[in-house]
């Protein structure tokens, strides 16, 4: 009985210590499994990355090539407007400084932001140079620095025509009341008054024009004369 006993015990033993061997490789086995799925992923994902890398570094080439072509052809579209455009309002010299002074002025109070009579003769020449150099390389920042008269009366007509379809509309639509003999609308009577207001300003500013011209001409007949008393006096020295 003593020996039985002991023989169970042996085999229970075994057979304990075969189930947690057999179960401690079953759990290697699993932890081994879990390593090469996680460095499996690891290596798909630098994959993945590599590959993103490389599409981005193709398409940003791709992108910076088409920058280049685009920039070019916006330069050589550039030298051919200047070329087309080039005189375009016609040509001025910097010697002749009595034309398009109100132009000048203009672009010097809105494009510069000084005033005209504040300015040293020295600063002013070199302002009416560079005036002089985007005029005929049809360069300036408005279409009215290089006909200030024309580009008032053409904005003139521009509003009167808005103001005009405005009134069109509210008449068909029956906003205003009605016009007729002596009844006029408050509306009517400002933009009447704004017309003769204009009127009045075009007409001091033609007077303004019309001096500024006969100065332009006085100065040109003084250094016509002073030039052909030069010529003389060198013609006299020569003889």
């Amino acid at each position: 009985s003593r020996r039985r006993s002991r023989l169970r015990e042996t085999r229970k033993r075994s057979s304990s210590s075969s189930s947690s061997s057999s179960g401690s490789g079953s759990e290697q086995e699993e932890i081994k499994r879990k390593k090469s799925k996680k460095e499996s992923k690891k290596k798909d994902l630098k994959k993945k990355d590599k590959k993103k890398k490389k599409d981005k570094k193709k398409k940003d080439k791709k992108k910076d090539k088409k920058k280049k072509k685009d920039k070019k052809k916006e330069k050589k579209a550039e030298k051919h407007n200047l070329n087309d455009q080039f005189g375009a309002y016609g040509f001025i010299r910097a010697a002749e400084k009595f034309h398009k002074q109100d132009e000048f002025r203009a672009w010097l109070a809105e494009h510069k932001n000084v005033d005209y009579g504040m300015l040293p003769e020295r600063e002013r020449t070199d302002l009416w140079e560079t005036f002089v150099e985007d005029f005929n390389t049809v360069t300036l920042p408005h279409k009215k620095y290089y006909d200030l008269r024309a580009w008032e009366v053409s904005s003139h007509h521009k509003k009167a025509d808005k103001q005009s379809k405005k009134l069109k509309k509210e008449l068909e639509s029956g906003g205003d009341k009605k016009r007729g003999g002596s009844k006029v609308t408050e509306r009517d009577e400002d933009i009447r008054a704004r017309e003769d207001a204009e009127a009045r300003r075009k007409k001091t500013a033609a007077e303004y024009h019309t001096e500024l011209d006969a100065i332009a001409l006085q100065h040109q007949a003084k250094e016509k004369a002073a030039m052909e008393k030069i010529l003389g006096m060198a013609m006299q020295s020569k003889k």
